[in-house]
């Protein structure tokens, strides 16, 4: 009877202080400071990689603002990575024009064109020799839409070279949207084409195409496009951010390689650098929400790394619809030996989210994330912003903030009643326990059974 009285007493004590020192739901959550320019009633900010790493929602839902008091501010999250088209894109032909060699006349030389009343080009002059051919001029005008590619179609058998891309609205003025490289070789009973050029969503009226390996043969060049109301936001403003993946490592089968993003980042592109120069095989990217979900085709292509005179010529990313899955693998077909020895370098690339919030109440404004039991609360960037046109200003995610730092104020203990309860209900069985005890010390010791 005693010990069943002290192990009584040990087990109210036990369920009393846990309740009485419950953790904070919060405390595995980690808060960023916030760099406010100037001073406005709305900010805006970009997502950067910590907070898409400390997130434990894939939608970003854990993310919170809080301003000096501690309190929680209105705010909105529009996530660019639905930049994938929710429709598909279409693809029209377009005109294109040869020219000489754009860096032998460092860009001056005479286009040879006419423009049209509509905007569209016309050629002015005889079409130069192929062997005096060193640039093509692309007629865009009449593209409908944001551009999202060309595709140009190499006539040769065989083709390796690299190609510098301008943009211009007048024919004057030039931009740079840089070098990529196209690719056509047989392998074989497959023929290995690279033939894209992303414009990421630009729309210049002409493009300039600089061959700097040599021209090739061209049979037709393509525009893929998509309608501008296809996007929710605009991604051509918002740089895609790129990381290694983490943990890259060898699967259980050949030719199979795992790796995982270590966040909630909306993965729209894969880059994966072959070990081995010369090879070329072919591959598919998949991915799953956890070791419990079966895994599924995220995309599929023919990866390689060549070596040429220009240089090593490599497989473009692997582009798809946004995916926040954090586990990914690829399987190689090793019919033709796969990736050789080694393993594969592996980058994922997302457009960050843009987060838009109400500086109500003091400085210093701080973000929250990394509490997996939270739902999102942010509300459409249109019922956030009212008002007559309202100003929206820049503001930056800071350094991480120790844990002293966030600390809230000393608040009104809205537990003292619960506390207080417990704590007599505590006393309370103490108090019955020390009567039983001091019952049976006075009756000498534990009562025996009447039948003894």
């Amino acid at each position: 009877m005693k010990r069943l009285a002290a192990l009584l007493a040990l087990s109210l004590l036990a369920s009393f202080a846990a309740a009485d020192g419950a953790p904070d739901a919060q405390s595995g959550a980690q808060r960023y400071s916030l760099d406010l320019d100037g001073s406005a009633a709305y900010y805006q900010l970009t997502v950067p990689q910590p907070v898409y790493a400390a997130s434990r929602r894939d939608n970003l839902g854990d993310v919170r603002i809080f301003n000096g008091a501690d309190e929680l501010v209105p705010y909105s999250l529009d996530a660019p990575a639905a930049a994938t088209p929710a429709v598909p894109p279409s693809r029209a032909p377009v005109h294109w024009f040869p020219l000489p060699p754009v860096r032998a006349n460092n860009g001056n030389a005479s286009l040879g064109v006419t423009v049209g009343p509509d905007g569209s080009l016309r050629a002015a002059v005889a079409t130069p020799p192929p062997a005096q051919r060193g640039a093509d001029l692309v007629d865009l005008s009449r593209a409908d839409g944001s551009l999202d590619a060309l595709l140009v179609h190499v006539g040769d058998d065989s083709y390796q070279g690299r190609v510098a891309v301008d943009a211009s609205d007048d024919l004057r003025n030039w931009r740079s949207l840089g070098n990529t490289q196209l690719l056509k070789v047989g392998h074989g009973d497959d023929m290995l084409v690279q033939e894209r050029i992303a414009l990421e969503g630009t729309t210049p009226r002409y493009l300039r195409l600089d061959w700097l390996d040599g021209a090739p043969a061209i049979a037709s060049i393509d525009v893929e496009t998509h309608p501008r109301d296809a996007r929710g936001t605009d991604t051509a403003s918002v740089p895609r951010q790129w990381r290694d993946a983490a943990r890259i490592r060898a699967g259980s089968a050949p030719g199979e390689y795992l790796f995982d993003t270590d966040g909630a980042y909306p993965v729209d592109r894969v880059r994966i650098d072959l070990p081995q120069p010369n090879t070329v095989a072919r591959a598919t990217l998949q991915s799953r929400a956890d070791a419990q979900a079966p895994w599924r085709d995220v995309a599929s292509a023919v990866l390689f790394r060549l070596q040429g005179k220009g240089g090593e010529q490599r497989n473009a990313p692997l582009e798809f619809a946004a995916d926040t899955d954090r586990a990914w693998r690829i399987v190689v077909d090793m019919r033709n030996g796969g990736f050789g020895s080694g393993q594969p370098a592996v980058a994922i690339g997302w457009h960050p989210a843009a987060l838009t919030f109400v500086a109500r109440g003091a400085p210093p404004f701080t973000l929250g994330v990394g509490d997996a039991s939270l739902e999102s609360s942010a509300v459409s960037r249109d019922a956030l912003l009212v008002g007559m046109a309202p100003e929206v200003r820049p503001a930056r995610v800071g350094a991480a903030l120790p844990v002293a730092a966030i600390a809230p104020a000393p608040a009104a203990d809205t537990d003292a009643p619960r506390r207080y309860v417990l704590w007599g209900a505590l006393v309370v069985a103490v108090g019955v326990l020390g009567t039983i005890a001091w019952r049976l010390a006075k009756g000498g010791g534990e009562p025996r059974d009447r039948d003894e």
